[in-house]
């Protein structure tokens, strides 16, 4: 999903806690069964298991903080669009391109739910959310062509 308006930051944000949550007691269920196990086999088996969901729990936290940060403190650059990427477990995406300060930052996003072919690809300019905070986590809108819109270069950039 395209995550870049607020109620969609929301819910994901929302999402995430749910998860982190089910992750944390899977965590400490799997503590208890530790102490408890009786054999060695049943031990290494929970370890194992505790093992996966602290990694799991850190990568859901590392989205959490970063798109909370996009939440509360979005700022707003034009980025022009490359060509097609796949998106980690989201599918086919877009590819573009952004500057922030002197770097120029490469990320790949969904258009769901916009038509691809509403998309212009390549060369196209839209809004990039991001924040100063994680400035190589920007996300595209593809609903918000630079173009088309009157934005003072100070909201820009």
């Amino acid at each position: 999903m395209n995550i870049v308006t607020d109620d969609e930051l929301i819910t994901s944000q929302i999402v995430k806690a749910i998860l982190l949550v089910i992750i944390v007691l899977g965590i400490i269920y799997n503590l208890f069964r530790i102490v408890r196990a009786e054999t060695k086999v049943k031990k290494l088996i929970n370890l194992i298991l505790l093992i996966f969901l602290f990694t799991a729990s850190f990568f859901v936290f590392k989205q959490y903080r970063i798109e909370a940060t996009l939440l509360e403190s979005p700022e707003y650059v034009s980025g022009t669009t490359i060509g097609y990427c796949n998106a980690f477990a989201k599918g086919q995406g877009i590819e573009f391109e952004y500057e922030i300060n002197g770097h120029k930052y490469l990320n790949c996003d969904t258009f769901y739910p916009i038509s691809k072919d509403s998309i212009v690809v390549p060369g196209g300019q839209y809004l990039v959310r991001y924040s100063k905070k994680f400035p190589d986590k920007g996300r595209m809108d593809f609903q918000k062509s630079v173009r088309w819109m009157k934005i003072p270069d100070s909201k820009i950039f």
